[in-house]
């Protein structure tokens, strides 16, 4: 099929067919089934496909997808919120939304061809991703590649009908990391994906030998950074000018704070009432008013710092601007700072809820090993980001195409 074929039913001034309030009443109605399905998705280490369609009925893969390729368009900070909202009864749930989410937001900037055979013929197609370089591009027929490698922690794969995976291109001696765009149906699928915390993330190692890549289907790292991306001729609106890896960190973080928000309310339910050994009612003891006053101050803290930060880049993207890297590195630790900020909370809540918590069926064990998970994601190890930023401040560093 021809591009201006492909193309033919895309029109970019469509009106969405959600609003961003129609987004999240829709995220406040589901946390009920979520919570019910938690413990199915861990042992299946998937989400259910049941979970999956009440997701695409109501457009929440769809929030950052380019409205004239049947998507919402919505402001970014929809997709973090609604995160928020679905993570409160199941972090993996969250994760897995606006992580494929954030997919769509980066197919949007490949070229045209790329996202007309992705969503062409189906606006509601939904893609995985793993960023870390594991392929390697070689040189194919043409102009096209050749792909072959390996990756880890595909969230959502399962689920998937296109992948985009991190790789590294070969040509003229010049090696260029980006990323390539590969149909489901030419992926293995590992399924190693056996861990204590995010099991219904599905995040398994996925392999390919060999595939054809066209040309039009990978999007240099450098190209995107420097603002050269191809798909925002197409998409035009400001949506499209955010720095994409401010989305990546923000959609590996944002599930921490729905899960503590979530572990807060079982703690407060489950002690309410209940009496120590020494038959003391918990909710009178000082130490853990403290404590869930300081959790609820934290959370609501953190979620200033997310809303302004989004708030800032969204306000430069609407004046055709971008804010300057300096900020953007602020940006960053923001969010790389969250899961490590929600897991010591979490690790106060279950060590006050006492031994109680400690039973596999505990809400409050889920969500503290849901958190640990989140924390030992490579983009959430916020003291790696912080070194390199303090030496950007005195002048030293190389140039960091992750901000």
């Amino acid at each position: 099929m021809s591009l201006s074929a492909s193309l033919s039913g895309v029109v970019p001034e469509a009106v969405s067919p959600f609003s961003a309030d129609d987004v999240l009443r829709a995220g406040r109605r589901v946390p009920g089934v979520l919570r019910e399905r938690a413990q199915a998705g861990d042992e299946a280490c998937c989400l259910s496909g049941e979970t999956v369609a009440i997701f695409r009925e109501n457009g929440f893969f769809q929030v950052l997808q380019p409205r004239g390729f049947g998507g919402l368009e919505l402001p970014a900070i929809t997709l973090f919120r609604l995160q928020g909202l679905l993570a409160e009864a199941d972090m993996s749930a969250g994760w897995v939304m606006a992580n494929m989410g954030v997919v769509s937001f980066h197919l949007a900037l490949f070229p045209p061809q790329a996202q007309a055979d992705v969503w062409g013929t189906d606006p509601d197609t939904i893609l995985s991703s793993s960023n870390m370089p594991g392929g390697r591009l070689c040189a194919g027929p043409g102009s096209d590649f050749s792909l072959s490698g390996r990756w880890r922690f595909s969230s959502g794969v399962q689920h998937a009908d296109w992948l985009v995976l991190g790789a590294l291109m070969e040509r003229d001696g010049e090696p260029r990391a980006g990323a390539c765009l590969v149909p489901r149906d030419d992926v293995e699928i590992v399924a190693d994906w056996d861990v204590i915390g995010l099991r219904g993330t599905g995040s398994h190692a996925v392999e390919v030998t060999e595939v054809h890549v066209p040309a039009h289907r990978f999007l240099a790292h450098e190209d995107r950074f420097h603002g050269r991306t191809p798909g925002t001729q197409v998409n035009t609106g400001p949506l499209y000018r955010l720095p994409l890896p401010q989305l990546l960190f923000r959609s590996i973080s944002t599930s921490s704070l729905g899960g503590l928000r979530g572990m807060l309310d079982a703690f407060l339910a489950a002690n309410g009432e209940r009496t120590s050994m020494m038959a003391q009612r918990i909710a009178e003891d000082p130490h853990v008013r403290d404590l869930c006053a300081t959790v609820d101050a934290d959370l609501a803290a953190m979620w200033r710092v997310l809303e302004g930060d989004l708030a800032e880049m969204s306000a430069a993207a609407e004046r055709g601007e971008e804010s300057s890297l300096a900020r953007r590195r602020v940006f960053r630790l923001n969010a790389t700072r969250v899961a490590d900020r929600c897991f010591h909370h979490g690790a106060n809540l279950l060590r006050a809820a006492g031994a109680a918590a400690l039973y596999r069926g505990s809400p409050l064990l889920r969500y503290f090993n849901d958190m640990l998970a989140a924390r030992q994601h490579a983009a959430n190890q916020y003291e790696l980001h912080a070194r390199n930023d303090g030496a950007a401040l005195f002048g030293l560093g190389e140039e960091d195409m992750l901000l």
